[in-house]
């Protein structure tokens, strides 16, 4: 299957309940695990700059604040490499635009982290280009480093269609167009929606992925040339295409990738979702949402668990308005 297509098999097989309020505010958070009962969140203090923040948060959501040295860049992601030691990947402005730069990271006693020297990796946004960032760091199983970002495409890129009229017209008649219109929007399936879906020959994935128009936006991926995650190669092709951002790599083994996206803010209500994978290069989305469509949900973080479970910190704002009121929530991914 292409990038972000959707996948009849993956339906129901991710859950995410919860979303209790973490009490903080702002965006692009990443969470690392300290001890069973401590996750740090880094998060940015919003979309109109209220500063790069960090915070100590039990599973429940209780934060409380941590010292954070200046100089940590925006849209903060850390990888353990297979040395043992911990590398940092964050935006920072570059000329005009904006660029992803690499440092080493290390805590003191209490918790407090310490950048490295600063490297430019040579990653940078076009003039202009706004949708661009928001990297994601991860280990691959042979301990090279992965990063992936948001970027618009250069070239056209192929649209996931939903239903065709006669398939829309059978399931009207079936269930009528407003239980349609709820199941498009992640409404839980009744016997008789499922019969209806099966009677019209209509997957799920199809349906609840045809409602949300989406933006522009692509996921791009490079490589690490080494293990020690300092100098990379653009990988060819997208990952992502439809409109998702925002990616998380949660898992990376070999034949068993998983990452949550969300949906982008030009398309809103944002929403995320669950993707699989064998290499994380090729992935295909579940198109059943994992939030609902009454607020805009973004900016996923995962940490996890147990072998099908994780924490997962998230941002939401008002439906009616994506780019203000952000604050941090988290719930719990189910795989099942």
């Amino acid at each position: 299957m292409t990038a972000g297509a959707a996948s009849p098999a993956l339906a129901d097989s991710f859950t995410l309940q919860g979303d209790k309020d973490t009490g903080l505010l702002g965006v692009s958070p990443f969470a690392m695990n300290v001890s069973g009962t401590t996750d740090r969140v880094f998060y940015s203090g919003g979309l109109s700059g209220g500063g790069w923040s960090l915070s100590l948060c039990s599973p429940a959501g209780n934060c409380t604040g941590s010292p954070l040295p200046f100089g940590f860049g925006t849209d903060y992601t850390q990888v353990t490499l297979a040395d043992g030691s911990m590398r940092a990947y964050f935006i920072q402005p570059s000329a005009g635009s904006k660029s992803i730069a690499t440092a080493s990271v290390t805590y003191d006693p209490a918790g407090v982290p310490q950048l490295g020297p600063t490297t430019n990796l040579g990653i940078a946004s076009p003039p202009g280009q706004k949708a661009w960032g928001v990297p994601d760091s991860v280990v691959l199983p042979d301990g090279r480093v992965r990063l992936y970002w948001v970027s618009m495409p250069t070239e056209p890129v192929a649209v996931t269609s939903g239903p065709s009229r006669a398939q829309l017209k059978c399931l009207a008649k079936a269930i009528g167009k407003k239980r349609v219109g709820a199941i498009a929007n992640g409404a839980k399936l009744t016997a008789k929606d499922k019969k209806a879906l099966k009677k019209c020959k209509v997957p799920t994935s199809l349906l609840t992925g045809a409602s949300t128009p989406r933006s522009g936006e692509v996921i791009v991926s490079a490589t690490s040339t080494d293990t020690s995650g300092t100098q990379f190669t653009p990988d060819p092709g997208y990952r992502f295409t439809g409109g998702y951002v925002d990616s998380d790599i949660i898992q990376a083994t070999d034949g068993n990738w998983i990452a949550l996206v969300s949906t982008g803010p030009g398309a809103p209500p944002q929403r995320l979702y669950a993707a699989t994978s064998t290499d994380g290069l090729t992935w295909t989305v579940d198109q059943q949402a994992l939030t609902s469509a009454s607020v805009n949900s973004l900016d996923p973080t995962a940490v996890p668990t147990s072998a099908n479970s994780w924490r997962v910190y998230y941002s939401v704002s008002p439906a009616a308005d994506p780019f203000n009121n952000h604050r941090i929530v988290v719930g719990t991914l189910t795989r099942k």
